[in-house]
């Protein structure tokens, strides 16, 4: 089975949702791929995420009736490891994430990975993200 890797900030809100969107829609097309998701944080604590999922991510997905199958599953940090563990590694903001990655790996390990341009709540409201997050994820299972 192919694997991909969807990373943000705390996986919390936005990779946390690229998951389970792309899981539920990957086993309706009967694609052999499954994605889990982590964050690149180095600690979680402090941040201000209150338990395992974001209010955010648990409503939208919701609303598209998907019920995530790791909604108790506290957020999962990024090791060096799995860089090379997955099919695809995509982190969710190119502006956002690819800073973040340079400081804690040198680009031989994260050369491979690919960016959306989905951006964080304090810039902006989950009402657009996630929508822009869904379509790079229709893109990308489609591309399957």
């Amino acid at each position: 089975m192919n694997t991909v890797l969807f990373l943000c900030t705390g996986n919390y809100y936005r990779s946390r949702f690229a998951e389970e969107y792309f899981n539920h829609h990957a086993a309706q097309r009967g694609l052999d791929w499954k994605a889990e998701s982590k964050g690149i944080q180095r600690s979680f604590e402090g941040n201000g995420n209150v338990g395992p999922m974001s209010v955010h991510t648990i409503e939208a997905l919701a609303a598209l009736a998907i019920t995530p199958a790791g909604a108790e599953r506290m957020p999962l940090r990024v090791e060096t490891d799995d860089f090379n563990a997955y099919s695809r590694v995509i982190a969710v903001s190119k502006d956002e994430h690819e800073p973040m990655l340079a400081e804690h790996w040198p680009a031989s390990v994260t050369a491979s990975v690919a960016f959306f341009d989905v951006e964080d709540l304090h810039i902006e409201g989950s009402n657009t993200a996630i929508p822009r997050l869904q379509s790079h994820l229709d893109t990308l299972l489609a591309s399957l």
